[in-house]
């Protein structure tokens, strides 16, 4: 399970057929592209089918877009216009039925401009859609802007958040525990979790460079699937991945809890703890 303050109300818990939508937001280089990817990957090999939408512009060495086929982008590159596309994609939601996973990038972006300019969670709830936010953060009190920003001043907290902390972000020769205890003694991090907000840690990947160079899923780079034109991936580097997808992402998955991840019909994924 993840970690609710003892004393939180009570969690929105949505039903197995009830449609979600899944962001993560942050500054940007949080680690909110390579955490959505890793778990639509991972929704993806349990079963589950939802939608990809990237309405990041800006990232294209490092893109959810590198997913493959399907995943779906706005003809417009304005915070304006892409809201537009995001409200209809939102409504065919709710006629499909299906989940959506969507990476928002950093700065002011199409979802900050639905936040600002509709009761997005109020009008969420009221045609049958369920929102999951994720707030990326590393160890610096910077990352923390966003949730206080969206918290505070313009009272966006959903029922269903989680505060994820970036193992990678923190730095080399700092205990993970320790840093993850100094960020949730953060007075706006604390608030949240008083308000019934979750927190996590995603855990750090090793060669996350070599395989957005090869503009690979992470399966396929664990699976040693060649890319034209790149040498072939080595051996330490695959199986650092491939340790990686089967014990530290589901581990953190677990410590999530299925609440707060897309539908996977598989259930989620066993951990492997040995021989990886």
């Amino acid at each position: 399970m993840a970690h609710p303050e003892p004393s939180a109300p009570t969690r929105q818990v949505t039903s197995p057929g009830r449609p979600t939508l899944f962001v993560a937001i942050g500054r940007q280089r949080v680690g909110k592209t390579t955490t959505l990817k890793a778990i639509a990957e991972i929704t993806r090999q349990q079963g589950g089918n939802p939608e990809i939408w990237n309405t990041d512009s800006l990232n294209r060495s490092h893109s959810i877009s590198s997913l493959g086929d399907g995943v779906l982008e706005p003809p417009s590159n304005t915070a304006a216009g892409q809201a537009i596309w995001l409200e209809e994609r939102i409504e065919n939601m709710v006629t499909e039925g299906h989940d959506a996973i969507l990476d928002i990038g950093g700065g002011w972006t199409a979802m900050h401009e639905l936040i600002k300019t509709s009761p997005l969670i109020t009008a969420l709830d009221e045609i049958g859609v369920s929102l999951v936010a994720l707030f990326m953060i590393g160890v610096e009190h910077a990352d923390i802007d966003y949730l206080q920003d969206l918290q505070e001043e313009k009272a966006f907290l959903p029922p269903r958040t989680a505060i994820v902390i970036n193992e990678g972000l923190i730095p080399t020769g700092h205990e993970t525990r320790l840093a993850v205890k100094e960020v949730i003694r953060h007075p706006t991090v604390r608030r949240a979790i008083g308000r019934g907000a979750v927190y996590a840690t995603f855990p750090a990947i090793n060669g996350l460079k070599k395989i957005a160079d090869r503009g690979q899923t992470f399966l396929d780079f664990a699976a040693n699937v060649p890319v034209t034109g790149m040498p072939t991936s080595s051996v330490f580097d695959r199986l650092r991945v491939n340790r990686w997808l089967k014990r530290d992402v589901p581990l953190f998955l677990r410590d999530l809890g299925p609440d707060y991840l897309p539908r996977m019909p598989k259930g989620l994924p066993d951990v492997v703890m040995e021989n990886v």
